[in-house]
């Protein structure tokens, strides 16, 4: 094993670590397909799952936004940020800013290196051509429940994908000091990428079969997928 080999599975254990602490910080956000064992460790799940009970007692559908954002206020009271922030952060990583502005000063090579990066403009092709497949083959569609699984699993997925690969992206614009958090969770953005991109590619493996008309489609988008697991593991181990 080379140093850049052994420093990231270095930062690999050390982000094992984290997990078991705050596994929110390190996962998907399907928490439908996420064990029990690390359900019952995750705060954020604990939390949303008090929001949908608290509805449902209430009469109220499971989302309803005057119980959640009650609920909501009582969890974040002891933290530093409230529900405002918190929905104001995930919304964040949806949005293009303007990074000349002047409160971007600090962040602002971080985010020109995400930019500048080949890596998510075919992120964004993905997300397109996955799109386009999922119009014509899947939504709006009466799919038996076997292949729905796998349709489920490529549209999870495929908005996940360019988020998370821009977070990641962030922790490598420059080296990071030894012990440094950023290169744990830049990591591990990294880490949910490739399992979107191998969850992804198992399910389009298995849409082959029963949707031959669109094998094209499935081949150019699975390249996408393969050259994408490709390139992050080769940023992976430039860390």
């Amino acid at each position: 094993m080379d140093l850049m080999s052994k420093k990231l599975a270095e930062i690999l254990d050390k982000m094992e670590e984290l997990k078991k602490e705050s596994p929110y910080n390190y996962c998907d956000r399907w928490c439908e397909r996420c064990p029990f064992e690390t359900q019952s460790r995750c705060t954020l799940y604990q939390n949303e799952w008090e929001q949908k009970l608290t509805c449902i007692a209430h009469g109220r559908e499971e989302d309803d936004p005057e119980i959640t954002r009650a609920v909501m206020e009582r969890q974040f009271a002891d933290a530093a940020e409230g529900p405002e922030d918190f929905i104001d952060d995930e919304e964040d990583e949806l949005t293009e800013v303007d990074i000349s502005e002047p409160q971007f000063d600090s962040i602002r090579p971080h985010m020109e290196f995400v930019q500048n990066h080949s890596l998510p403009k075919t992120a964004q092709e993905y997300l397109e051509r996955a799109r386009s497949f999922l119009e014509q083959t899947y939504y709006d569609k009466n799919v038996a429940e076997e292949p729905k699984h796998h349709f489920q699993t490529i549209s999870w997925y495929h908005t996940l994908l360019p988020v998370k690969l821009q977070m990641g992206l962030a922790g490598f614009h420059e080296p990071a000091c030894e012990g440094d958090i950023a290169i744990y969770h830049a990591v591990g953005q990294l880490e949910i990428c490739k399992k979107a991109i191998r969850e992804s590619v198992a399910a389009f493996r298995h849409l082959q079969v029963d949707f031959p008309a669109f094998k094209t489609q499935i081949l150019v988008l699975l390249a996408l997928l393969h050259n994408m697991h490709d390139r992050i593991q080769a940023l992976e181990e430039s860390a």
